[in-house]
Parts: structure tokens; sequence; C-alpha cells
């Protein structure tokens, strides 16, 4: 290995290692589950005007009397078009009362109207050309949604988008708007989901949900029987693969094999599941298929909104296939969507 090329590839690898341990010491890594930085509940919302996408200036001060979906987006991302597809169709009765504002955050990247048009109709889309919106709020990922009472105070969020967006979003707004209180919503949506998820998928929850939970508190070990269990409680279940898959390569090299059958499972019923892409990947560069560990990769880090561990893992890919120069460019790009965002 070219020693100018390996001290470049071990600088990228620690230099995202250093930095990712020092943000998430000094509290700049969030959950998963927020998505603005700069916003509690309850602070005023940053006023901003931006262009649309008829051309005219929209700004935020001026729907003080609805409540306001602010929803950041980028073009030609799938979530971000389910997003659009999702506030497109909210209940008339609470559309009525409420201002949908969707902000591109890449308008370069494309044609935002016509993208925009295609999923979310007539809503408002505006342009955020340089992203400063996007960082005033302190957006980590896109799509981010949050939701601003009619008094201009910021209320709450909803970070990415899964099944249950368009229900917590109305919810959200029936709080925002006094029509219920954020325990009657939670209650609501309780019920509807014990009423339509079979047993045996709420069982296969329960016990992923107990493993992600013992991870979170340095208990690995413990944690791979109740993946297990979430497996056989429900096998059509592709969270609780790709997580049992990862806790077993985690836990060794050995258990590869049996890791890529519950990855292969998981993208059998859910295509697009990053992480069932990512760990696959990891069990190809093993096996030293680079090429194919490299292929799922890049899918992956297309359909992730905030891709940096994709990048990172691609890195080390690469690193290991002996393509120096392309393993400096992921540690590049790791490094730069963790900044970035």
């Amino acid at each position: 290995m070219n020693s100018a090329h390996r001290c470049t590839v071990r600088r990228g690898r620690a230099m995202w290692t250093a930095l990712l341990l020092g943000l998430a010491a000094a509290g700049f890594l969030p959950s998963t589950a927020e998505a603005f930085r700069s916003l509690k509940e309850g602070a005023p919302a940053p006023d901003f005007t931006l262009k649309s996408t008829k051309g005219d200036d929209v700004s935020l001060g001026s729907f003080k009397d609805k409540a306001v979906v602010l929803a950041f987006v980028r073009q030609g991302q799938d979530k971000s078009d389910k997003v659009l597809k999702a506030l497109s169709s909210l209940d008339e009765a609470l559309a009525a009362k409420s201002q949908v504002l969707i902000v591109v955050a890449n308008p370069s990247e494309g044609d935002a109207a016509a993208w925009a048009g295609k999923s979310g109709g007539s809503l408002t889309v505006l342009l955020d050309p340089g992203e400063d919106v996007y960082a005033k709020y302190g957006a980590l990922v896109a799509p981010a949604t949050g939701v601003i009472k009619p008094d201009g105070t910021f209320l709450a969020e909803v970070a990415g988008y899964s099944a249950s967006y368009k229900d917590e979003v109305e919810g959200l707004l029936k709080v925002g708007l006094g029509l219920a209180t954020a325990e009657q919503v939670k209650a609501e949506a309780e019920k509807a989901k014990v009423g339509d998820t079979p047993e045996a998928r709420k069982a296969a929850e329960r016990e992923l949900d107990k493993a992600r939970l013992l991870v979170q508190r340095k208990m690995r070990d413990k944690a791979l029987e109740p993946a297990k269990q979430a497996v056989a409680s429900d096998d059509t279940y592709a969270p609780a693969h790709a997580f049992l898959g990862r806790l077993l390569l985690d836990e060794s090299d050995a258990n590869a094999d049996e890791a890529l059958t519950h990855f292969d499972r998981a993208l059998e019923l859910a295509p697009k599941d990053v992480e069932a892409k990512i760990g696959a990947a990891r069990v190809k560069a093993l096996k030293g298929d680079i090429d194919g560990a490299v292929s799922l990769l890049e899918d992956a880090a297309k359909l992730n909104p905030k891709p940096e561990r994709v990048y990172y893992q691609l890195g080390l890919v690469y690193e290991k296939g002996g393509q120096n120069e392309k393993a400096a460019e992921a540690y590049r790009k790791a490094l730069e969507k963790l900044i970035g965002d």
C-alpha cells in the first residue's frame, strides 16, 4: 500500500472517529427522534421570508392566525415524496385552520416546482437555496417537520417519515389548535395501534424494543435473546431481522452466514431497508466480495436521509479492497455529511 494513501485513509478514519466521539460527548448528536436542534416546545419559531416556486415572497409571520406545518424536504428523496403526499391529504377540517409550508433545501438540484407538484399538488413550496432557514431551525435530517401554533410558538416535531407520519402531524395540529390535549391524542393513537396490529406483530415489536433498549444501556450481550424472540414471534417483521443480523455480526465474524440469512430476509420483506443493506454489505466485504458490498452501500446512501454512517462503512470496504483513494473520498463524505447537517 502506498504510504501516502495509507496516511490519508488512516487520517480520514481517525478524524471521523474523533469527531463522532467529540460531538456525542458535547451533546450535539441527538437521538433519531430529534429533527431540530434549535427549537424547544414553547419557544418562538424563528421568522423567515423565502421565495416560493411561484416567485412571490412568503413569510412565516404572515400565518399567525393559523397553525403552521413546516416541512423541510429534499427533492428526489423517496421519504420527502411521501411527506408531500401525506401533507397534501390532511384532514379537511384541520387543513382549513392550518397552513402547510414546504421548504426545499436543495432547489438547485432539479425543477423543484415540477417535483413538488407531482406529490404535493397545490401545497405552498418555498426555496431555501443556501439552506439558511434549514440551518436556522437546526434541522438534522430531511424530511423534518415541525408544527407551529397560531401564536407563533413551536409545538413539536416529526423526524423523517414513517407509516404513522400523517397521523402524528394531524395529532399535533389538534393539540396546536386547541381541539384536543396531548394525552387525548396519545390515547387515540394507542387505541388505533392496538386495534390494527396483529398480535404476532405486537409481540415482535415489544421484543425488538426490549433488545434495542438493552443495547442502548450497553447490555448488548443480553439483547440477542429478545431479538431472536422478535423474529420468532413474527418472521415477516423486517426490522427484527435486520437488527438481529447486526447483533450477530457485531458479536463475531463467525456469525456472518447466519447474519446474512436475516439481512436477506429483511431485504426480501423490505427491499429498501437501509440497515439490512449495510449489514449485507458488511458480510459481502468479509467474504471478499468488495464490488457487491460497494453496490449495496451506494444504494443505502441514496435511500438514507442521513448517510454519514453508510459512507464511513463504504470507506472501510474500499480500504479492505485496497482502493485507498476511494476509501479516503468515502471518509471525506462521511465527515461532510456529519458536519454539514
